[in-house]
């Protein structure tokens, strides 16, 4: 049996809110995590104010995230109320979701597609951390920039299409980020792991954890873009409620990295072993910290 519409958008409704929810219970952590270590790190008042919390970008991107993933929540909660009251109390609510030109659509399309954004930006901005290295992240750099361009795109093709499957890019879309978290992650895993294993066999093991973290984001990534892709590609109505949680999913993927960063699961190891020698401790502990 085939989704229906509504069923869909209910279903979207139900688990964004959720979604939403264990999203801002993680932010307000990592937010109180990270301003604590800053806090700690920067004690003396000149230092605070060299180092300001707003220079840093773990910290400005999160609350960008924050604002984008709340604006997108708050998108489908004004859409369920527009079909489902304001519209004959729900008897035209089908004919609502299934027209893709609704501004609000296009304006929760557009909003989705900026988490993806800056969700990829700070995957890339760790691995500009790790490897310092502009050759390295040019490959990633480049799917943000096609993700970017396909987005607008894709959003115009949305505003005069009715049918959201002519829609080519969405798969594509999928792909580039897909790609650019799979990359980041294989990069990040290589840099740290050949580093730790040479020249820090023992006093390496908080960078592995770190290692952990950042495999366990690339997989709820990984898991999102083929479901929806799967989902797409069989012309169901859950590649709407799939899409549409994205944002929430991409807020709790980076909320959970800098919680538990913020809780020692990385850092406190680091505070306690002698300071290494190797640069890449030293960059890792800046992106840890920050």
């Amino acid at each position: 049996m085939a989704l229906s519409l509504i069923a869909a958008n209910l279903a979207t409704l139900a688990i964004g809110s959720l979604f939403y929810g264990m999203y801002l219970v993680l932010f307000f952590i990592s937010m109180y995590m990270l301003l604590r270590r800053h806090n700690k790190t920067h004690t003396s008042h000149k230092s605070r104010k060299d180092n300001s919390i707003f220079k840093s970008m773990v910290f400005v991107s999160a609350i960008l995230l924050c604002l984008v993933v709340t604006l997108h929540w708050t998108t489908i909660i004004y859409r369920a109320f527009i079909a489902f009251v304001a519209l004959e109390h729900g008897a035209e609510a089908e004919i609502f979701f299934n027209d893709h030109t609704q501004l609000t659509e296009i304006i929760q399309n557009g909003l989705m597609s900026v988490a993806i954004l800056i969700g990829d930006s700070l995957i890339i901005h760790r691995l500009w951390v790790v490897w310092d290295s502009k050759l390295v992240i040019a490959v990633p750099v480049a799917c943000l920039a096609s993700f970017t361009v396909s987005s607008f795109i894709s959003l115009r093709i949305a505003w005069k299409s009715t049918d959201i499957f002519d829609n080519p890019l969405l798969k594509m879309n999928a792909v580039l980020t897909l790609l650019t978290n799979i990359y980041c992650t294989a990069f990040i895993i290589w840099k740290i792991w050949t580093i730790t294993k040479v020249s820090m066999p023992s006093d390496g093991m908080n960078l592995r954890h770190f290692v952990v973290i950042v495999v366990e984001s690339a997989g709820f990534y990984a898991i999102w873009a083929v479901f929806f892709s799967a989902t797409y590609e069989a012309h169901s109505n859950l590649q709407s409620t799939v899409i549409q949680t994205a944002p929430a999913l991409v807020g709790i993927v980076n909320a959970l990295i800098h919680t538990r960063v913020g809780l020692g699961w990385t850092s406190e190891q680091t505070e306690k072993m002698p300071e290494p020698s190797s640069p890449l401790m030293f960059r890792g502990r800046e992106a840890v910290e920050e």
